[in-house]
């Protein structure tokens, strides 16, 4: 049974985490602990910075949960919550579930999603981290394909530390101490690049995003991602994680003109999204319908493409993967509790 210093350190940290950029963008990641045969879990679609002051954590029969999976029940949670709730649990319930700690935080971590979307990730994992009850799972689409790849895990492991490829963190913990503590350790022992800024003409941005639907981006350091070769070819190759597919689309486009800026939004306009566009030497312009959530996530991949080193090779997601993501019911329920559809 938890008691309320239990839950009030658990709620705290959730909060924390929920407010802290580099491990926690707009409604991604969640946490969760367990009481008797019960799992509470941060709702899908919410955010954990509201862990205190909003009731976002809804009540499943774990146990059920396992019990589904271990039968091939498509649908793990079904039977397991009150469905007649105005939330609904995390896409990833089925995993906490599965995961045997008490407490379970699972974050995008923007130091390891850094080096997760790089193709040498899993032996860098192994110079980083030898020390380290962990395992290693290549990307797996979130929810129900995530959960069967880390109940084969758990066969025969039982590690305290998921790294999630293209994806994230995964730390379970008795403690919420211990949690939080293994955390910290993981991100601040990933190495980072720190760039030198470069200068950028952001009076051709401006020109050619003017008398648009085009705006240049509120966060200027996200402009960086137009300063150099390496960056932008990073950016226009392909997705890196699931919630860049799900905030921005699946393709981020350079351009080098107002004219190409004008195509684009003929092309786009019938569709639910507009494109990102990135202007080399120039900076990022963003659709102006663009959400606070979308636009954050911008300066996210700037934050991960800028701790890449030179010259790595990217573990982009696939054209199916990027598909499976986009035509999912649960991030379309994500969208929607976010109002970005």
């Amino acid at each position: 049974m938890i008691n309320k210093k239990e839950l009030n350190l658990f709620l705290k940290a959730s909060q924390e985490i929920g407010k802290n950029f580099i491990f926690t963008q707009g409604a991604g990641g969640n946490t969760s602990y367990k009481d008797g045969d019960s799992l509470f879990i941060k709702g899908s679609g919410l955010k954990l910075k509201d862990s205190i002051k909003k009731d976002i954590f809804i009540e499943v029969n774990f146990k059920k949960i396992v019990r589904n999976l271990n039968i091939g029940n498509e649908n793990p949670i079904s039977g397991a919550w009150k469905e007649s709730q105005d939330k609904k649990p995390s896409i990833e319930t089925a995993m906490h579930a599965l995961m045997p700690h008490k407490y379970i935080f699972h974050i995008h971590c923007l130091n390891t999603i850094s080096l997760l979307v790089q193709e040498n990730a899993e032996q860098k994992l192994a110079n980083y981290f030898s020390d380290l009850k962990y395992s290693f799972i290549k990307y797996a689409m979130p929810g129900l394909s995530l959960s069967k790849e880390i109940q084969k895990i758990l066969q025969n492991n039982k590690p305290d530390i998921l790294f999630l490829g293209n994806h994230g963190l995964v730390v379970g913990s008795n403690s919420v101490s211990g949690a939080i503590k293994k955390i910290n350790f993981v991100s601040k022992s990933i190495k980072t690049n720190f760039h030198k800024k470069l200068s950028l003409n952001n009076d051709l941005l401006h020109k050619i995003a003017f008398d648009t639907f085009y705006r240049p981006t509120k966060y200027l350091e996200s402009n960086q991602l137009a300063s150099k070769d390496e960056y932008i070819n990073i950016l226009t190759s392909g997705s890196l994680f699931p919630d860049q597919v799900v905030f921005l689309g699946p393709r981020i486009i350079k351009i080098n003109d107002k004219s190409e800026l004008i195509n684009i939004y003929e092309n786009f306009k019938t569709k639910n999204k507009f494109p990102i566009t990135v202007i080399p030497k120039a900076g990022i312009l963003v659709p102006k319908n663009i959400t606070p959530e979308s636009e954050e996530l911008i300066f996210a991949i700037y934050l991960i493409i800028s701790r890449i080193p030179k010259n790595e090779k990217i573990n982009y997601l696939s054209e199916s993967e990027e598909n499976e993501i986009t035509n999912s019911a649960e991030e379309k329920y994500r969208l929607k509790k976010n109002n970005i559809i």
